[in-house]
């Protein structure tokens, strides 16, 4: 006898969920209505947040270019005027771990994830983590692939998405194996704008999820409006396995000058690329020097832009 799943994913059918982890994939859910995305609990949280806890950009949202990407901090402020300095202005907050601070948004994310693993044959995953997105009317989020599956949650606002094929020219493999041993950043994809022809586009709107193949580069333009999102991120088998690949190939290809490396996720040298990764980690040698960030703004409910520029001053160590 299958038991009942408590969750808001409503509508979602076999018959929908067909095309799930192959295709980008739009679906309903009724989290938008949550308690935990009320404007009094995010800026409960944002005032409990350290500096750790999250990142804020700003970005030219004209344009796509990413060297307009700044990055800034909050300072002095409590959750009411940094809503506040983004409904008026031109930031983007990224809010990692909410857990460490709300318990509430762990049982949420086991929720989402046990409601999915019903409906979802075989799904079944680790290094779950759930992350929440504040953004200014048309803020951008540029081109750029993750490492982890990804789901993008609609709570607020409406934003396009552009989702692109998960293959070169798109994304070249060596580009893909930096991103993956930590060697570049997720943003450091060169965006062609030809490749648009090939997006597949959604305007997202609230009460909408949406789920694209694994590494597949995005990029997002909020519409005229403020914007809040969840995203939720995992590993399956098959995720770990091209992870492994993945890392093990940038470490051959750079360390090593191999090439013409096989991405099989299940032949003999498949396992030796695993032993590899695993001994990188157990020594430590995966571990790179911190990105070092110069915060050069602080937000600022007053300022134009929602942020004050900062002089050149102290590092952000990331």
């Amino acid at each position: 006898m299958t038991s009942h799943v408590t969750d808001r994913l409503e509508g979602w059918t076999p018959e929908r969920l067909a095309a799930f982890g192959k295709a980008p994939l739009l679906l309903p859910h009724g989290y938008h209505g949550h308690e935990l995305f009320s404007d009094e609990a995010l800026a409960g949280l944002l005032g409990r947040l350290g500096r750790d806890d999250y990142y804020v950009n700003t970005m030219d949202v004209d344009t796509h270019d990413p060297r307009t990407r700044r990055e800034g901090e909050i300072a002095g402020l409590d959750g009411a005027q940094v809503l506040e300095a983004v409904r008026r202005g031109r930031i983007w907050i990224l809010i990692l771990r909410p857990h460490l601070h709300d318990r509430r948004y762990e049982v949420l994310l086991e929720e989402i994830y046990a409601g999915i693993a019903a409906r979802v044959p075989g799904f079944r995953t680790t290094h779950r983590k759930l992350s929440i997105l504040i953004s200014s009317p048309r803020i951008q989020v540029y081109y750029h692939c993750d490492v982890p599956g990804q789901t993008l949650w609609q709570v607020r606002g409406v934003k396009r998405v552009m989702v692109y094929p998960n293959r070169a020219p798109y994304l070249p493999q060596a580009a893909l194996e930096r991103i993956v041993t930590g060697r570049a950043h997720e943003i450091s994809l060169d965006h062609d704008p030809a490749f648009d022809a090939d997006a597949s586009v959604f305007d997202l709107e609230p009460g909408q999820m949406l789920h694209w193949p694994l590494n597949s580069p995005h990029r997002i333009i909020n519409h005229d409006c403020v914007n809040v999102s969840f995203t939720t991120e995992h590993f399956t088998r098959d995720d770990r396995r091209r992870y492994h690949v993945n890392f093990a190939n940038g470490v051959l290809r750079e360390d090593f000058g191999v090439q013409g490396l096989s991405q099989a996720t299940s032949s003999p040298a498949y396992w030796l690329k695993a032993g590899l990764v695993a001994g990188y980690k157990l020594t430590g040698l995966h571990k790179r020097a911190a990105r070092v960030r110069e915060a050069g703004f602080v937000v600022d409910p007053g300022a134009p832009g929602g942020f004050r520029d900062l002089a050149p001053a102290g590092q952000v160590r990331t």
